[in-house]
């Protein structure tokens, strides 16, 4: 098996686990929190920005093929940790995400494909934004390509169809930036220290 299928399968497993955990954690609490401000009822509901949103699952696997295997190491480090530490801010700050009635989306399609997304993602689980924050790792992953500018723009436009299809707040999607900079600077340190370790 060639190095880019096997992070892209490892990739897709722990995405895979990740998301069912994810879906357990959301039918287990009962949310209390409302972390939406004006600004965000100033954002319009795009439903066309649902392709977009979706592209997050095949963006991730597709960028942990291109890696380099020492950035995909640190990548799964990361992710994992902004899995799990995301995890514990869903138990003890559960949001209540506001949804729009689906009855505004005009086009049949992409209201069937909301009403599903919604029937299993409940209005819940929403900050930090791991869809920002799993996002915002895997560009960094990849930075050292020739294709950077490439991912990056698509990266935005990821995190900005969580805002846009009402899927994440404000807050959200700021708490998903600041957790990928956590974790990524605490993988930072640990790779850091392992090479010093090694070293001596």
């Amino acid at each position: 098996m060639t190095q880019p299928t096997r992070q892209a399968l490892t990739a897709f497993g722990g995405m895979a686990i990740g998301l069912a955990m994810f879906v357990i954690i959301e039918r287990l609490v009962v949310p209390r929190y409302d972390f939406a401000t004006p600004a965000d009822s100033a954002i319009p509901f795009v439903p066309l920005t649902w392709p977009i949103y979706m592209l997050f699952f095949p963006f991730i696997i597709a960028m942990s093929a291109l890696a380099r295997e020492r950035d995909f190491d640190s990548f799964r480090c990361a992710a994992t940790m902004a899995f799990l530490l995301s995890f514990v801010c869903f138990v003890w700050f559960p949001e209540e995400i506001p949804r729009p009635d689906q009855a505004t989306i005009d086009n049949a399609f992409l209201r069937q494909r909301l009403a599903r997304l919604w029937m299993m993602d409940l209005a819940s689980n929403g900050c930090p934004s791991l869809h920002v924050s799993i996002t915002c790792l895997a560009c960094r992953m990849v930075w050292p390509t020739p294709h950077r500018w490439y991912v990056a723009a698509t990266g935005v436009l990821i995190c900005l169809s969580t805002l846009t299809l009402k899927q994440h707040t404000l807050a959200d999607v700021a708490g998903g930036l600041s957790m990928a900079l956590l974790c990524a600077g605490l993988t930072a340190r640990l790779k850091r220290q392992e090479v010093f370790h090694g070293a001596t």
